[in-house]
């Protein structure tokens, strides 16, 4: 795998040998390290480095030179983190940015919103994914926000640097839970299971004492979230959530469903794969079930970090919250 590195026109001017790539995105982070030897120092600031045809790339950001080791690291953002280093907010006068239509399109008005469009393009192929009347959470980050989109469509967000662009494209998320497992004696793995998580949430939104807004949501034993309360007594964990800036009911009631989600259920799943298993995306669900304890969980892949020596990657992923 060739590290091509550029200058801050985006002109390409080498290929880094010797050299170790660090990178993290999905859930946090979206950011990498690249570590070369001082005597092949090449970056500057606003320098970029990529794979041609993958999502391993991004921009330098800062550059220190380590004496002692006899090297130079080079920090930035991937090309995630530069999406997320941008805000999607409302139009003036507006409460929220609502989104419609066929997703790789939305994609395309959301770079141009952000700003984006000299390093980034949506694919013009159709997606098979439509958007329908999306509320944007307000003032969200660029990455979160296209992310937390297709998923309410039941997408994801495909990356790739190709020709000189990094290509956005929307794609239908894949449940690979139902069609195969991993197996704690073919693979190594850390998996936790919670049998008991958060499943009411009082919602506290705007105003005081009695007139303060108040929304319970619950969720059922099958992950279903509504406002009618299915377990009781022992059965119950309560918890609450405090936005008390709310704009309104419905805007409390998307937020601390949202919330909810991400307190319910919250399995844990580490899994480490070669290069030749790199097929899954932030975004697909997979299954996998422990030998020993006979745990088995599905849960959706949350992170991905890649660590590139010389050409070789080892990449995981993180699943779940």
């Amino acid at each position: 795998m060739d590290l091509i590195y550029t200058n801050a026109k985006m002109e390409d001017q080498g290929v880094l040998i010797d050299y170790g790539l660090d990178l993290a995105f999905g859930a946090d982070e979206n950011d990498f390290e690249c570590t070369i030897q001082a005597d092949s120092h090449c970056c500057s600031a606003g320098s970029f480095l990529y794979i041609e045809g993958t999502e391993y790339g991004g921009i330098v950001d800062s550059i220190e030179s380590n004496e002692e080791e006899g090297s130079v690291i080079y920090r930035g953002r991937t090309w995630h983190g530069i999406l997320n280093a941008k805000v999607l907010e409302p139009d003036p006068g507006k409460a929220y940015l609502t989104v419609n239509g066929e997703a790789n399109a939305v994609i395309g008005s959301l770079l141009e919103r952000m700003g984006l469009t000299d390093l980034f393009r949506a694919s013009p192929m159709p997606s098979g994914v439509t958007i329908k009347n999306y509320k944007m959470n307000r003032y969200i980050l660029g990455y979160d926000g296209i992310k937390k989109m297709l998923k309410a469509s039941g997408g994801k967000l495909k990356v790739v640097f190709v020709n000189g662009m990094v290509m956005l494209s929307a794609t239908s998320a894949k449940d690979y839970s139902k069609d195969e497992e991993f197996d704690s004696d073919l693979l190594d793995f850390q998996i936790k299971k919670n049998y008991k998580s958060v499943n009411h949430l009082v919602c506290l939104g705007t105003g005081n004492l009695e007139e303060r807004m108040v929304i319970h949501l619950y969720v059922d034993s099958f992950g279903r979230i509504s406002r009618n309360q299915t377990q009781f007594g022992l059965d119950e964990y309560a918890a609450v959530y405090d936005y008390a800036n709310v704009e309104s009911e419905e805007e409390l009631i998307q937020s601390g469903t949202e919330e909810l989600q991400s307190l319910w259920g919250q399995d844990e799943l580490s899994i480490a794969f070669d290069a030749e298993e790199d097929s899954f995306d932030i975004g697909d669900i997979v299954g996998a079930i422990d030998n020993i304890t006979g745990i088995q969980i599905s849960a959706e892949i949350t992170k991905k970090i890649v660590s590139i020596e010389n050409g070789q990657p080892i990449i995981s992923y993180e699943v779940g919250d």
